[in-house]
C-alpha cells in the first residue's frame, strides 16, 4: 500500500471544524478545510439583514474566555483573539399566557435572575411561586440547587443516566413539580426535563453558577468560527467556502483522501468530519468499512432534534434581559411551548441599528421534535405564539421575522434563514453522555469526529469547542506526537482548589436528596 502524505482534510466550518482545523495547522500539520456552503461558519454563521447581523443559530451565552473557545486560543497564543462582551441585563423566565387567533398573549408570570449567577439565590421565592411550588417544595428546590452547583465530578457521572425530571422527583415527589423543576434544567441543553441527561444539565447548570456572568461574542456568535478559520490560515491551512465533500476514500479501514463534488481527489490520512455520526458513518464512509455494532450503535443514536428557529429584527428594544426562557402559551387548543431566546443586542448593540433589538429564538423540542414525546415537530409559528406571551408588542414592533423551517414569518417580510439548517450533533440524554457519548475516534484509522456529533462536554459553542480539542489530543497522540505536561499549577492554586472541594464535597453532601 503506497503511503498517504500526511494532510488532514476536515469537513465542515462551525465551530468545532474551525477549532479543529486552526489547532492542526498550528501543529504543523498540512491541513484542508473544506464548507459546503458558500458562508463560513455552519450554524454559527451570520447573515445581513436590513442594517442587522443576524446569527443564523440560537446560541446559548457562554463563558467567553474563560470557557473552551478562550481556552482553543490559549493553546495557538492568541488568547485575546476574540472580544467577549457582558450584559448587566438579567436574564428571565417566562411563564406566558395564551395567544389567541394570533394576537399578542397576555403577560404571564415572570423571574428575573441577576447578571451575576452567583446571587441567584435571591430569585428563588420569585421562581417557587411562578413554578407554583408549595413552601416545602420550595425549600427542596432550593436544596436541589445548592446541591447541583456543589456536586463533584463523581456525582454528575452518577446522574448521566438520568433524566432531568427523574432527578427533580428526588427532591419533589409530585410528578407535576418535578416536571416544571426538570423542565428548566434541561434549558441548556435546548431538550425538554422528560429526555435531557441530568448528568449533563447539571454539568452545565454548575459550570454557570460558578462563572458568574455569561458573555457573548463582540460582533455575534459567527465571530468564533470567522477567527478561528482566519487563525487556520495564517498557520497554513487551506480554508475552501462552496466545496462539497463527497465521500471519504477508505481502504482497507485506513483513510486515504476524500472525493470532492467535481470529482477532484485529494490524498489525505486524517480526515476529521462534523457532519454527524451517522451521515458520516452511512453517507461520507459507507456501513461496509465498519464493524457491524459500530453501524448498530451510530443507527440507534439520538440526533439532535431539529429546532423552529426565528430571527426577529424589532424596531425598538422591548426586551429588558439578556436571554429569555421559558413556557409560552399556546392557546386556540396548541400545546403550551418551552422556548429560549437571546437578545445579543443587548451584550453588542452594534448589531443593529440604533435603538433596534435583535432577537433569536428556539423551540426547546423533543426527539419528535415537539415539545413532548410523540408530539409533532414545532412549527416557527407556534414558536411565535409562544414569544408574544413572553414580549409584549413583539409583532407589531417587528420589521422582519425570518424562520429556519421556511415558514413566511405571518407575513411580516418573513423568509428561511440562510444557512440555517442546525449542526447535526448527538442529543445530550441518557445513555449518550458522559462515557456512552461517541467518541472522537473511530474504528477506520484517521476518521475522527467533532462538533456536537462526539466528544466534549457542555452546550452551544463550548461543547463544539471542547469536542475539537478532545479531537485534536486524539489525533497528535495516534500520530506519536508527544502532547506535553501541562504547566504545574502554583502552590496557591492548589490550596484554593482543595479548599473548594472540600466545601463542595459538605455542601453536595448536606444538601443530598433524601428519601
Amino acid at each position: 500500500m503506497d503511503e498517504v502524505p500526511l494532510r488532514a482534510v476536515v469537513i465542515g466550518s462551525g465551530v468545532g471544524g474551525a477549532a479543529a482545523a486552526l489547532l492542526l495547522a498550528h501543529a504543523g500539520i498540512p491541513t484542508l478545510l473544506a464548507e459546503k456552503e458558500r458562508r463560513l461558519g455552519g450554524s454559527a454563521a451570520a447573515y445581513e439583514r436590513d442594517s442587522f447581523r443576524v446569527d443564523t443559530g440560537t446560541h446559548m451565552l457562554c463563558r467567553g474566555e474563560e470557557g473552551p473557545v478562550g481556552d482553543v486560543l490559549r493553546r495557538v497564543g492568541q488568547g485575546d483573539a476574540i472580544a467577549f462582551r457582558q450584559s448587566s441585563e438579567p436574564a428571565a423566565l417566562c411563564f406566558a399566557g395564551p395567544a389567541r387567533g394570533g394576537r399578542e398573549a397576555e403577560r404571564g408570570g415572570r423571574v428575573v435572575f441577576p447578571a451575576d449567577h452567583r446571587q441567584l439565590a435571591a430569585s428563588a421565592l420569585d421562581l417557587a411561586r411562578a413554578l407554583e411550588l408549595t413552601p416545602l417544595e420550595a425549600a427542596r428546590a432550593a436544596r436541589l440547587l445548592a446541591h447541583a452547583t456543589a456536586m463533584r465530578d463523581v456525582d454528575l457521572a452518577a446522574c448521566d443516566d438520568v433524566t432531568a425530571e427523574a432527578y427533580a422527583a428526588r427532591f419533589l415527589p409530585r410528578a407535576a413539580a418535578a416536571a416544571r423543576l426538570g423542565g428548566l434544567l434541561g434549558l441548556p441543553l435546548l431538550l425538554p426535563g422528560s429526555e435531557a441527561s441530568a448528568g449533563e444539565a447539571l454539568f452545565s447548570l454548575r459550570r454557570l453558577a460558578r462563572s458568574g456572568r455569561q458573555s457573548y461574542p463582540e460582533g455575534g456568535a459567527a465571530r468564533v468560527p470567522d477567527v478561528f478559520c482566519r487563525l487556520a490560515r495564517e498557520h497554513g491551512a487551506a480554508v475552501l467556502a462552496g466545496t462539497t465533500v463527497r465521500r471519504v476514500l477508505v481502504q482497507a479501514r485506513r483513510v486515504r483522501g476524500v472525493e470532492l463534488e467535481d470529482g477532484t481527489t485529494l490524498s489525505a490520512r486524517v480526515v476529521v468530519s462534523t457532519a454527524g455520526l451517522l451521515p458520516t458513518v452511512a453517507g461520507l464512509v459507507g456501513e461496509p468499512h465498519f464493524p457491524e455494532a459500530y453501524v448498530a450503535r451510530a443507527r440507534a443514536l439520538t440526533p439532535q432534534p431539529r429546532q423552529a428557529q426565528v430571527k426577529i429584527g424589532l424596531r425598538k428594544r422591548l426586551v429588558a434581559a439578556g436571554a429569555l426562557a421559558g413556557i409560552g402559551g399556546g392557546g386556540d387548543g396548541a400545546p403550551a411551548l418551552p422556548f429560549y431566546c437571546l437578545a445579543p443586542t443587548r451584550f453588542d448593540p452594534s448589531l443593529a441599528p440604533p435603538g433596534h433589538e435583535l432577537l433569536c429564538a428556539c423551540a426547546v423540542s423533543g426527539a419528535s421534535g415537539g415539545a413532548s414525546p410523540g408530539a409533532p415537530a414545532a412549527t416557527t409559528d407556534e414558536l411565535l405564539r409562544a414569544l408574544v406571551g413572553a414580549v409584549p408588542g413583539l409583532l407589531s414592533a417587528a420589521l422582519f421575522v425570518d424562520g429556519v423551517d421556511g415558514s413566511p414569518g405571518n407575513g411580516r417580510g418573513g423568509a428561511c434563514v440562510p444557512g440555517g439548517e442546525l449542526a447535526a450533533g448527538t442529543a445530550q440524554t441518557p445513555g449518550q453522555v458522559g462515557r456512552a457519548r461517541p467518541a472522537v475516534h473511530t474504528p477506520v484509522r484517521g476518521l475522527y469526529l467533532a462538533g456536537g456529533a462526539a466528544g466534549g462536554r457542555g452546550a452551544g459553542m463550548e461543547l463544539a469547542a471542547s469536542s475539537a480539542m478532545e479531537c485534536v489530543d486524539r489525533i497528535l497522540v495516534d500520530l506519536g506526537r508527544d502532547l506535553g505536561a501541562p504547566a504545574p499549577p502554583a502552590l496557591s492554586d492548589i490550596a484554593g482548589d482543595l479548599l473548594g472541594r472540600a466545601a463542595a464535597s459538605a455542601v453536595s453532601w448536606v444538601t443530598r436528596p433524601r428519601g
